[in-house]
């Protein structure tokens, strides 16, 4: 199989997911710049530019839609019961398409309130806008869940929850670059998360903490802590610091990732095989826009991405411009000898009990 060397840096998809309307829509790319701050242990794009990555009503990044991440939104919500009484305000900001909030309603344990710009639903209970520093808001919890990998400086981006909301409590969830790294997961690394953390940056965030740690079979980090014990002005000081930083390359953190790829190819490379990549989210996206590059040959061979989010079905990938299709109409054009890969191995069992149940058994699948 021919295999090509590509310069990964140049330009990524600035939103993978933000499903394209049609094939022949431009895309838009962003360049990657990695650096590592020694002192946090703390990773970002430098070449991160927030005016490219512009969130509305098309991006779609629900996915309560799948058995296993519903249940990881019922741990989260078991652990916040375990800690504040029934009746507790809670505000969630950054609550996209509002899932999490219609979870805790449904539950009626805690009061619940979020706020989101792109959201597109019609909860009273979800303002459709973003905080300001004008706000001032009174909560015993601020949720924060995946939302501060994709804001720069995201200290500074805390002082400002400081500001609206005093020494309330917050709940932070972020990726966990650990997992990222050990797992070789280098299609994780996109363009709207221009900050990657590993624990100990984000232990570094506060004084002090009530709990933390790994959720989602590990690829998700998480801190229960209190704003008044938010050190801004300790976590900047090591960010400001020029000598902190070191430039890295894409193949720094992921000295494997090309052999990998060429693992990949290898084990779905078949004589007139005929692959589709289930999950059209950041990890497909992210892994077909490098396999075009890297691996040409098999690309060709990949017909479309399957998921089972509506928004995103009868659209196409960014850079790639794989068409989505859902289980269903995958069932009903499938062959029965294709090749499935699978973007998160965390959804390999309900994949596979889908399959089976579309009567397509004895396909083979492979995680990425």
């Amino acid at each position: 199989m021919k295999q090509v060397t590509a310069d990964l840096s140049a330009s990524i998809p600035v939103l993978p997911n933000r499903p394209l309307k049609r094939a022949d829509e431009p895309d838009l790319y962003g360049a990657l710049s990695l650096r590592r701050n020694k002192a946090l242990d703390f990773v970002e794009n430098a070449a991160f530019d927030p005016g490219l990555a512009v969130y509305d009503t098309d991006y779609q990044n629900n996915q309560s839609l799948s058995p296993k991440f519903f249940g990881h939104l019922d741990d989260v919500l078991g652990l916040l019961k375990a800690s504040y009484p029934a009746g507790a305000r809670l505000v969630e900001v950054g609550c996209g398409k509002g899932y999490f909030v219609e979870l805790i309603q449904a539950d009626g344990t805690f009061s619940i309130e979020g706020f989101d710009g792109a959201y597109e639903g019609g909860n009273p209970a979800i303002g459709k806008r973003y905080l300001t520093a004008d706000d001032s808001l009174s909560a015993d919890l601020v949720i924060l869940r995946h939302v501060l990998e994709h804001i720069r400086k995201p200290h500074k981006f805390l002082g400002l929850l400081k500001k609206i909301f005093g020494d309330a409590d917050i709940y932070i969830e972020v990726p966990d670059f650990d997992w990222i790294t050990k797992n070789h997961a280098f299609f994780d690394i996109t363009y709207e998360h221009v900050n990657y953390f590993s624990p100990r940056s984000l232990t570094f965030l506060f004084s002090e903490h009530r709990k933390k740690g790994l959720m989602f079979d590990g690829q998700y980090q998480f801190i229960l802590a209190s704003l008044g014990k938010l050190q801004v002005e300790k976590f900047s000081d090591a960010y400001t610091i020029a000598d902190n930083w070191d430039v890295h390359r894409f193949e720094d953190f992921f000295p494997e990732f090309r052999a990998r790829i060429e693992q990949i190819s290898r084990a779905a490379d078949q004589p007139g095989s005929c692959l589709y990549i289930w999950g059209a989210a950041t990890k497909g996206v992210m892994f077909c826009h490098h396999l075009k590059a890297l691996a040409p040959d098999l690309f060709d061979k990949i017909k479309g991405a399957i998921d089972i989010n509506p928004k995103k079905v009868g659209r196409y990938l960014p850079s790639s411009k794989l068409p989505v299709l859902d289980p269903e109409t995958f069932s009903t054009i499938s062959r029965g000898d294709e090749i499935v890969l699978i973007a998160n191995p965390n959804y390999e069992a309900e994949i596979r009990a889908t399959l089976i149940e579309n009567g397509l058994g004895r396909i083979k699948t492979i995680n990425l």
